[in-house]
C-alpha cells in the first residue's frame, strides 16, 4: 500500500471515529452528521474494494469476501429497517420542495418537516421509497410488508405495536454472533415472506388487529417452529428445505390450514418468452373433478370430444354448425368404436422360412422416375415443393388442453347453436410493412409479442385492428375532436402508448385512463395527438401538475418532478416496449 493510499485510509478512519464518539447518543444525529456518516462509510469500503482488488494474499481475499458479505447482511437490515421508519413517520406526505431539498441538501433536523397541506405526494410509503432508491414499485411493497413482520406495526392511533413475527423478528434484528454458520438475515426475511403468503392480509392499521393463523398440530405458531428450525445452525439449503415442508404440512393439513394457504384463483405467471404462456389454476377439490373428467373426456379416443383433442390443429373461426355434428356424432363415434375390419392377407407376402434362401443373381435395380427428371436444367433441390409435416399426435396434457381451449373459445348463439369467439389483436405496422401484412410487428393489448406463425393463423381469424404508424410512429389514421375519448380513439391511443407512458409503470391496459395533454376546459381536442395514457395515479399527479405532459416528435412524454429526475428530461415508459 503506498503512501497516499495509507493517509486516506487514514483520514477515513479519524472521520468515522470522531464521528461515531459524537453520535453515541440517538439525539445527537443530526442529518448533516447522518448523510457524513454514510458517505464516509461507503467511501471506506470503496477504498478497500479497489485496492484489495488485484491482491495475490489470499488470506486477505478471504478478509475481503468475508466483508462483503458482513455488509449484505447489515444492509438487508438497514433497508427493512428504512422501510419501517418510512410507514412509522409517513414520510409520503412530505412537501415536493422538501423532497427536491433532500436530493442535493442534508436534512436540516433543527426544524419541522415541511408535509404537504392536502393531497400527498406519493400515495403510500412503497410508491416513494420505490421512486426514491429507483426500486422497482413490487420490490418497494415488499419491504414495507416485510418490516410491518420483522419490526413493528402501527394501529389506526399510530401507537407502535410488536411485529407480526415476533420469533423471526428477534432472529433478524438481533443476530446471534456465536451461531455457526451465521444465520443471514435474507433467510429470514424469505422465510417471513413465505409465511405471508399463506397468512391473511395485515389488517392492524385499519383496525383490525391480525397475528398469526398458522398453527403447528402441537398448538404453536408455525412462525414459532420456522424460528427453531432457522437457529439450529445447519445449512442454507437445509434449513429451507425443513422450512418449507413445515409450511407445506401445516397449511395443507386438516385442521391446520387457513383460507390463505387454500386461496383459490385463476393466476397469470411472468411472461417469459414470446412463444407460450403461463397460468397457475388453483381449484376447490369439487371444482378440480370437473377437470378431471374433462381430461379424461379428452384420453378417450372413442368419443367425438376425444377424436377432436387428440388433434393438435389451430381453432378453425366463425360459426360452428351444432346441429350437422349432432346428426353426424352418433354415426361418428359408432365408426370410431367399431374396429375397422381386418385387411385382406396380401397374396404377395412370402411365407417365413427356416433355410436361408437360395442365392440368386441380384437383379437390376428399377430406377424409379424422380421429379428431378422434370425440372428444368439448373434446377436445385431446393425448388421441389413438398406438402407440409402432419401435426404430431398430441401427448395427454395436450389433449386435455385443447379440449379446455375448445370450451373457453366458443359461445353459444341464439339458434341452439355454438360460434367461436374471435379474438382481437392490435398489429402494429410500419409503412413499409403495409403490403405486407403477415411481416409485421404484432403483440396483444397486454404486450406479449406474437411470432410471425401466430400472427399468420391469426389474420384468418381475429378481428385485426391495423394500427398504421410513419417513421416517428405517430399514428396516422385516428382522429376525433369531441369531449369524451370514443372507443376507437382509445384503440389508436393504446395501440401507441400499450399502456401508462410513466416510466416504471406496470398497470395493464384494462386500468389506463385518457388524459388530455391541453385540458379540454382550456381549448384543447380529443385527438390522438393531444391524448396520452396513464394510470389512474398518474392521471391524478398530472391533472395536479405533479408531473407535466409534452409532446416530442408526436409522442407524449412525461417530466417527473425535480426530487425524481433532477434533469428534468422528457421521458417514456418502456416496460411495454
Amino acid at each position: 500500500m503506498n503512501t497516499t493510499a495509507g493517509a486516506a485510509l487514514t483520514e477515513l478512519h479519524t472521520t468515522l471515529t470522531e464521528l461515531t464518539a459524537a453520535t453515541g447518543e440517538p439525539e445527537n444525529l443530526t442529518g448533516e452528521t447522518l448523510r457524513t456518516l454514510a458517505t464516509t462509510g461507503t467511501a471506506l469500503f470503496t477504498f478497500l474494494r479497489l485496492h484489495l482488488a488485484n491482491t495475490t494474499d489470499p488470506r486477505l481475499a478471504l478478509e475481503l469476501a468475508t466483508t462483503g458479505q458482513a455488509l449484505e447482511d447489515e444492509a438487508a437490515r438497514i433497508r427493512v429497517t428504512g422501510a419501517d421508519r418510512l410507514a412509522a413517520t409517513n414520510a409520503h406526505t412530505l412537501d415536493e420542495t422538501e423532497l427536491d431539498t433532500l436530493r442535493t441538501t442534508a436534512p436540516d433536523t433543527s426544524r419541522q418537516a415541511h408535509r404537504c397541506a392536502g393531497k400527498s405526494s406519493f400515495q403510500t410509503p412503497a410508491a416513494l421509497l420505490a421512486s426514491w432508491t429507483h426500486i422497482p414499485f413490487g420490490e418497494a411493497n415488499k419491504l414495507i410488508g416485510d418490516a410491518s413482520d420483522l419490526i413493528s406495526r402501527r394501529d389506526m392511533a399510530g401507537n407502535q405495536l410488536p411485529p407480526r413475527f415476533e420469533h423471526l423478528a428477534t432472529l433478524f434484528t438481533t443476530p446471534d454472533p456465536a451461531q455457526s454458520p451465521a444465520l443471514h438475515p435474507s433467510v429470514v426475511r424469505e422465510t417471513s415472506q413465505k409465511l405471508a403468503k399463506r397468512e391473511p392480509k395485515d389488517q392492524t392499521f385499519d383496525g383490525v388487529r391480525t397475528e398469526p393463523t398458522l398453527f403447528h398440530a402441537d398448538g404453536r405458531p408455525v412462525e414459532e417452529h420456522a424460528a427453531n428450525l432457522l437457529s439450529t445452525g445447519q445449512s442454507v439449503s437445509e434449513t429451507n428445505k425443513q422450512v418449507k415442508e413445515l409450511i407445506t404440512t401445516a397449511s395443507t393439513t386438516a385442521g391446520t390450514a387457513t383460507s390463505s394457504s387454500l386461496r383459490r384463483g385463476f393466476f397469470p405467471l411472468p411472461i417469459k418468452n414470446e412463444f407460450t404462456r403461463e397460468f397457475l389454476l388453483r381449484v376447490t377439490t369439487v371444482e378440480g373433478e370437473y377437470f378431471d373428467s374433462l381430461a379424461a373426456h379428452a384420453a378417450n379416443g372413442r368419443t367425438r370430444a376425444g377424436a377432436q383433442a387428440r388433434v393438435n390443429r389451430p381453432p378453425q373461426a366463425g360459426p360452428v354448425d351444432e346441429s350437422a355434428s349432432a346428426t353426424d356424432s352418433s354415426s361418428t363415434e359408432q365408426a370410431i368404436a367399431e374396429p375397422a375390419p381386418a385387411p385382406a392377407e396380401p397374396t404377395a407376402t412370402p411365407e417365413p422360412q427356416d433355410e436361408a434362401p437360395e442365392q440368386t443373381t441380384p437383379a437390376e435395380p428399377t430406377v424409379e422416375p424422380s421429379i428431378l427428371d422434370f425440372l428444368p436444367e439448373g434446377a436445385q433441390e431446393e425448388a421441389i415443393w413438398e406438402p407440409e409435416t402432419m401435426e404430431r399426435p398430441a401427448t395427454v396434457p395436450e389433449r386435455a388442453l385443447n379440449a379446455l381451449m375448445d370450451l373457453l373459445t366458443t359461445i353459444p348463439t341464439t339458434g341452439g347453436g355454438s360460434q367461436r369467439i374471435r379474438p382481437e389483436v392490435l398489429v402494429h405496422l410500419k409503412l413499409e410493412n403495409l403490403q405486407d401484412l403477415a411481416s409485421g410487428d404484432a403483440r396483444t393489448a397486454h404486450g406479449v409479442k406474437l411470432p410471425p406463425g401466430d400472427l399468420r393463423r391469426l389474420l384468418c381469424e381475429a378481428d385485426i385492428i391495423p394500427a398504421v404508424f410513419n417513421s416517428k410512429s405517430e399514428l396516422l389514421d385516428y382522429g376525433r375532436a369531441q369531449r369524451l375519448v370514443p372507443e376507437k380513439l382509445k384503440r389508436a391511443v393504446l395501440a401507441r402508448d400499450h399502456g401508462c407512458i410513466v416510466p416504471g409503470c406496470t398497470e395493464p391496459p384494462e386500468k389506463i385512463e385518457f388524459h388530455h395533454i391541453d385540458p379540454w376546459w382550456m381549448g384543447g381536442e380529443t385527438k390522438l395527438i393531444n391524448l396520452s395514457g396513464l394510470c389512474r395515479g398518474a392521471h391524478m399527479d398530472a391533472d395536479s401538475g405533479r408531473i407535466k405532459i409534452v409532446v416530442v416528435d408526436g409522442l407524449p412524454h412525461v417530466i417527473l418532478p425535480k426530487h425524481i429526475d433532477p434533469e428534468q428530461l422528457p421521458r417514456r415508459n418502456t416496460y411495454w416496449d
